[in-house]
C-alpha cells in the first residue's frame, strides 16, 4: 500500500486520496445522497485543476470556501463580503470560456462518464456556491440553522440555475462593483455587467426559493404563468430594464446571517420605485414578491398567454364545482387580471414612443378600454363587502378583567 502511494503521480494530492476513500466507505457501507455524492466531485474537480495549472492554489482556497469571507475584497477585489460575490467568482473561475471544458474535463474523467451536462454542471456549481450560507450554521448553536429553502435551492441548480447561454464557455468576466454602480453599467448595455448582476441576483432568488426548478404542476396550479426552467427565467430577466432592477433589488435585499432568510423582496415598477399598497400612509407596505410575479417581469407576453390558458382550464374544470370554489377562483381571476391591467396601462402611459401612434391605439380602441374599466369600477363599487361581516366585537378595555394578561397574538 505504501509502495502504491510513492508512485502517484506528483499532481494526485493526499485531499484526493482521503476523498477517494471517503468515498468507497460510502459506496460500501452508507451511499451517499446525490448532494454529497457532487460535493465530493467538486472538491476533487477543483484538486485536479490545481494539478494541471488551471487554478492556481490560491484561487481554489477562494472557490471552496477555505478563504474566509472578510478575506475576499483584497482576494479578488469585490466591494463588500458577501456570498454573492464568492459564488459569481465561482461560477466565472470555472465556467468562463475555456475554464467550462477544462472543468467538465476534470469531472468527466472523475465519474468515468462520457460526457456531463450542463445541468449536471450546475448542480456541482450549486454545492459549491452555498457553502457560505450553510457552513455557519452550527446545529449546536442556539437560534441558527440550515436554510428551509436549501434543498429547493439546489433542485433549481440542478436544472440549470444562472448557466443561461452567455455563461458556459462564453468570454466574461465579474464586474466589482457596488451594486449601485453595477446597476448603472447593466442598465447602459454592459455584457459583463448584466452578467453578474445576473448570476448575483439569481442566486439570491434561488437560495430564497422565489426560483425554483421548472414543474409542469407549476403550470397547472396556477403558481407560474408558463413553464420556465431557472437558466431561461434569468435570461429573460437580464434583458431588460424592469428585469435588471428586480435582480438588483433582490440582491440588496438579500442578508446572509438570517436563518432561513424569511423576509420579503419588495417588488417594483418597471421605473424602479416599489409598488405599495394600501391608500392610507400608516397601511402601506410592500407588495409581496412570488413566483408568478417573478415570471410576469421575466416576459410579460409569454405570462399574459400562460394566464389566458390557465383560465381556459379553470373554466372547464371548475363547471361542476361548487358555488363558493367558483366565487374563489373567479376573485382570483379577477385580482390577477386586474393586476395585469395594471400593469399594462402604468407601461403604456410611460411609454417614450411619440404619437402617432398613440401608445394607447386609435380612439375607438381607446374608448373600449376605458368603458371596460368603467363597468368594473361600478360594479366593484355597487357590491362593497360590509367592512364588520365577519368581524367580532371585543368587550372595552375596562370591562375585562383579564385584558392586562391577554397575549398578542
Amino acid at each position: 500500500m505504501i509502495t502504491q502511494a510513492t508512485t502517484q503521480p506528483s499532481g494526485f494530492s493526499f485531499v484526493t486520496m482521503v476523498e477517494n476513500l471517503v468515498a468507497g466507505e460510502h459506496l460500501e457501507k452508507n451511499p451517499w445522497t446525490p448532494d454529497a455524492m457532487w460535493h465530493n466531485i467538486a472538491n476533487q474537480t477543483v484538486e485536479a485543476l490545481v494539478a494541471r495549472g488551471e487554478l492556481r492554489r490560491e484561487e481554489a482556497d477562494i472557490v471552496t470556501g477555505l478563504t474566509p469571507l472578510d478575506a475576499l475584497p483584497a482576494a479578488i477585489g469585490c466591494p463588500e463580503a458577501s456570498p454573492i460575490w464568492r459564488c459569481i467568482y465561482t461560477a466565472y473561475r470555472l465556467s468562463a470560456g475555456s475554464s467550462f471544458g477544462n472543468t467538465k474535463y476534470e469531472i468527466r474523467n472523475i465519474m468515468a462518464r462520457r460526457a456531463v451536462t450542463t445541468k449536471q454542471f450546475s448542480f456541482m456549481l450549486g454545492v459549491l456556491v452555498d457553502r457560505d450560507v450553510r457552513q455557519p450554521k452550527n446545529r449546536k448553536a442556539n437560534g441558527v440553522r440550515k436554510p428551509a429553502t436549501l434543498q429547493t435551492a439546489r433542485n433549481a441548480f440542478g436544472d440549470g440555475g444562472f448557466l443561461t447561454e452567455d455563461v458556459p464557455g462564453k468570454h466574461w468576466v465579474p464586474t466589482y462593483e457596488p451594486l449601485p454602480q453595477l446597476l448603472k453599467l447593466a442598465l447602459a448595455g454592459n455584457p459583463n455587467a448584466r452578467i453578474t448582476l445576473m448570476i448575483g441576483g439569481g442566486f439570491v432568488l434561488m437560495m430564497d426559493g422565489y426560483l425554483t426548478r421548472d414543474r409542469e404542476s407549476k403550470f397547472y396550479e396556477g403558481s407560474a404563468p408558463f413553464r420556465g426552467s431557472p437558466s431561461a427565467i434569468l435570461a429573460d430577466l437580464a434583458k431588460h430594464e424592469h428585469g435588471l432592477r428586480l435582480l438588483a433589488t433582490a440582491w440588496q435585499a438579500w442578508d446572509p446571517t438570517l436563518p432561513a432568510h424569511e423576509y420579503d423582496i419588495p417588488a417594483i415598477r418597471e421605473d424602479g420605485s416599489i409598488i405599495i399598497t394600501g391608500d392610507i400612509r400608516e397601511t402601506r407596505r410592500p407588495e409581496r414578491l412570488t413566483e408568478y410575479r417573478l415570471y410576469e417581469i421575466a416576459n410579460p407576453a409569454k405570462a399574459m398567454a400562460g394566464f389566458l390558458k390557465q383560465q381556459e382550464t379553470r373554466k372547464a374544470k371548475n363547471q361542476a364545482g361548487s358555488p363558493e370554489g367558483r366565487d374563489q377562483d373567479n376573485r382570483e381571476r379577477l385580482t390577477m387580471a386586474l393586476d395585469i391591467a395594471h400593469d399594462a396601462a402604468t407601461a403604456l402611459k410611460d411609454s417614450p414612443v411619440s404619437p402617432p401612434p398613440h401608445p394607447f391605439g386609435s380612439h375607438e380602441e381607446w374608448e373600449h378600454m376605458k368603458t371596460s374599466a368603467h363597468q368594473v369600477y361600478d360594479i366593484l363599487v355597487k357590491h362593497e363587502p360590509d367592512p364588520q361581516a365577519g368581524f367580532i366585537a371585543s368587550e372595552a378595555p375596562e370591562d375585562d378583567e383579564d385584558d392586562e394578561y391577554a397575549e398578542d397574538d
